[in-house]
């Protein structure tokens, strides 16, 4: 009986001493590998990725379960050029049984930026695909899916991504969608599928009454088609509704109203335009022509003057006043404004000048 009793004693000390040094090994390790991975953290904090790919190297030749190690060893990689080595890293990790859901999201997200550094967006969408099924309301991974579409130009695909960005930013406008279905409507423009790309255009319209280009491309497919009067009618509509834009489409509508025998009714719509803003450029310079047509140099050269005083720096006036100055016999005038364009010229040279110094002081 004492015999026994002294045999189990042996037995529980000796299991009990094992027990302590295979904890302390344990703990030591522990320590060892939590230590190192603190040094690769660092590393990357302090901006030293070659010493913190050292240490993460180390932590998961030591510990191959961490998983946040093998992430940030790829992460490196491809910031460093090199992709295609960071995909087999977190390309292994998908093989791995157990991972949590936050850990598959964090793999399928670095398998997405690897994709799209290998400009391999249809698989970089797949990922991205499989990421939103795990979190359907990951923002990067939306945002980053509506990248996806824009690179390749899967416009229609964009719209409705976009559409779900915003809804997850809790943004209720639908002006940012307008975009998207004008790059619809251009694609339909350019295989002259005019009619289904006005429909679509109009839709731009209405998600955003100011998007510009969707009034100038409806009028472009109706001039396309020679309906000139509608091409007409859309243009003013743009004029109507963002009156600061207005001058983008003098030159469509000169042309057109040319085309219509109606050239006059420009002068309407430049004094249209000029009544919402008084200084733009396009529609005054539209009205010099116009006059200096109907041989009305004085007034050309009053509208020109007024150019050159509200826009000191534009040559283009300053060029064409002189050019009426000489056709006018003004030469004092022209004299005037040939020394200012001496002027400009000289003060134009200095400055490129400047530039060129300061670029080579900055190689320097």
């Amino acid at each position: 009986m004492i015999d026994y009793i002294l045999t189990l004693l042996v037995l529980f000390f000796g299991a009990t001493s094992f027990y302590l040094v295979y904890e302390r090994f344990k703990t030591r390790k522990t320590k060892k590998e939590s230590s190192t991975y603190v040094k690769a953290l660092k590393d990357l904090l302090e901006d030293k990725p070659e010493s913190a790919f050292t240490h993460l190297r180390q932590v998961v030749a030591e510990d191959s379960s961490n998983i946040d190690a093998y992430i940030r060893l790829g992460e490196i990689l491809r910031e460093n050029n090199q992709p295609q080595l960071a995909l087999e890293v977190h390309k292994d990790l998908t093989l791995r049984a157990g991972l949590s859901k936050e850990e598959k999201s964090a793999v399928l997200k670095e398998l997405t930026s690897d994709y799209m550094a290998m400009d391999d967006f249809e698989t970089a969408e797949k990922a991205l695909r499989e990421l939103m099924l795990i979190d359907s309301k990951n923002r990067w991974a939306v945002a980053t899916l509506l990248k996806v579409h824009e690179k390749v130009g899967k416009w229609d695909e964009a719209f409705h991504t976009a559409d779900q960005l915003l809804k997850l930013e809790g943004n209720n406008s639908k002006k940012p969608l307008a975009i998207y279905k004008y790059r619809i409507a251009k694609q339909l423009y350019g295989q002259r599928e005019y009619h289904k790309a006005r429909i679509v255009l109009k839709e731009a319209i209405s998600l955003d009454p100011s998007y510009v280009p969707a009034y100038m491309l409806v009028g472009d497919s109706y001039a396309q088609e020679e309906r000139f009067e509608d091409a007409v009618n859309f243009w003013n509509r743009l004029i109507k509704a963002v009156p600061d834009q207005g001058h983008l489409v003098i030159d469509r509508l000169k042309k057109a109203l040319f085309d219509l025998g109606r050239f006059e009714e420009i002068i309407r719509i430049c004094e249209n335009i000029l009544e919402h803003d008084p200084k733009n450029i396009g529609a005054r310079l539209t009205l010099a022509e116009l006059n200096e047509k109907k041989g009305d140099l004085k007034a050309t050269a009053d509208i020109l003057q007024g150019i050159i005083d509200d826009y000191p720096d534009d040559l283009l006036s300053l060029l064409e006043l002189t050019r009426i100055c000489l056709e006018k016999g003004d030469r004092k005038r022209v004299d005037e404004l040939l020394r200012t364009l001496e002027l400009k010229r000289e003060l134009l040279k200095k400055n490129s000048q400047d530039q060129a110094c300061s670029k080579i002081s900055v190689t320097t």
